[in-house]
């Protein structure tokens, strides 16, 4: 993994910020502070995405777990993660449910930060390329017709192309003729993987 991340930090403490900022910026990162999360709210939408967010729990105005809400309500799938007091464990795991990616209680160490940060960044990489792929395979779904995805839909629970063709009124070699072009069309090789495909598509 490249090391130049963008980093936010959001912390009203300020010895905090300024800490965190040179030990990232010393990792050769580039850093964004900011003192609540409502400023990094206004600064999200002037420019591009970070690749984490560092937020502390308690803050004036929206807490680190609003964010990690906000974040996620409005779509944004950057990883987060948060920095917690002891008495924040049941809020830091709170923001977990609601998708934050790590909490670290203070006082913390920098190293584990930095690797969580760098793992935190790995999936999300991962998962981009997940979701990029997914939205390939449903744009070839879209381009079946009704009745290859009625083919399709009755195939991939393990009808018979006989079976299929008496369902759906048609024979087995028309059948066999949709069940191809629709295998073609989705990219898979063989049955087994065109099963994986659908309940990938449909969220199974």
């Amino acid at each position: 993994m490249s090391p130049h991340l963008s980093i936010a930090i959001i912390d009203d403490d300020a010895a905090v910020l300024d800490s965190l900022r040179l030990y990232f910026e010393g990792h050769g990162f580039t850093t964004a502070c900011f003192a609540t999360a409502q400023d990094f709210l206004c600064a999200l939408g002037r420019r591009d995405r970070f690749d984490c967010i560092v937020s502390d729990v308690r803050m004036p105005g929206l807490s680190g777990i609003d964010l990690v809400r906000r974040l996620r309500a409005a779509g944004h799938a950057t990883p987060i993660i948060l920095i917690t007091g002891h008495g924040d464990i049941d809020m830091a795991v709170a923001a977990i449910k609601l998708g934050a990616f790590d909490f670290i209680e203070k006082p913390f160490d920098e190293a584990r930060l930095l690797a969580s940060i760098r793992d935190a960044v790995e999936k999300d990489h991962d998962a981009e390329g997940e979701r990029a792929e997914l939205e390939k395979l449903r744009a070839r779904f879209e381009t079946l017709s009704l009745r290859q995805r009625q083919v399709m839909e009755l195939a991939v629970q393990g009808f018979s192309n006989k079976e299929i063709g008496s369902r759906l009124k048609i024979s087995p070699k028309t059948v066999e003729n949709h069940r191809a072009w629709v295998m073609e069309r989705i990219g898979a090789r063989n049955i087994a993987e065109l099963v994986r495909i659908a309940m990938k598509v449909q969220g199974k």
